[in-house]
C-alpha cells in the first residue's frame, strides 16, 4: 500500500496545534488508514479532532492488535471514532471549502 504523506495530508482541528499534537494526530491517522475508514488517502486529507485526548482514550481502551505489514497497533476504541466528531475527511483540492478554517492548507 502507498502510505500518505503524513506531514502533508494529517492536519489538525479543534484542540492543541503543537508538534506532540501533530505527532498524536499522525498516529490516530495511521490507525485510520489501516482499518478502512481513510480509503482515498492518497487524494484527500484527514483532519484530526482532540488529537490529545483521542490518542489517550485510543491507548487506554485496551490491548492493541499490531498489524506487521503496517507496523502498527490499532487499539480498540479506533474502531468507535466517528467521522465529523473526531476526525474529517477533505479533498486535497485547493479550491474545496476548508472543514476547519485557518488548520488546513
Amino acid at each position: 500500500m502507498t502510505k500518505p504523506d503524513w506531514n502533508r495530508q494529517v492536519k489538525l482541528g479543534r484542540g492543541r496545534s503543537d508538534t506532540g499534537a501533530h505527532h498524536r494526530a499522525i498516529e490516530i491517522a495511521r490507525q485510520l488508514l489501516v482499518i478502512g475508514r481513510w480509503p482515498d488517502h492518497l487524494h484527500t486529507l484527514i483532519v484530526i479532532h482532540n488529537a490529545y485526548d483521542l490518542h489517550r482514550h485510543l491507548q487506554l481502551s485496551g490491548a492493541g492488535v499490531y498489524d506487521a505489514g503496517q507496523g502498527i497497533t490499532v487499539y480498540p476504541a479506533a474502531y468507535e471514532l466517528a467521522a465529523g466528531q473526531d476526525y474529517e475527511v477533505a479533498p486535497m483540492d485547493a479550491t474545496a471549502p476548508h472543514p476547519i478554517p485557518g488548520r488546513c492548507p
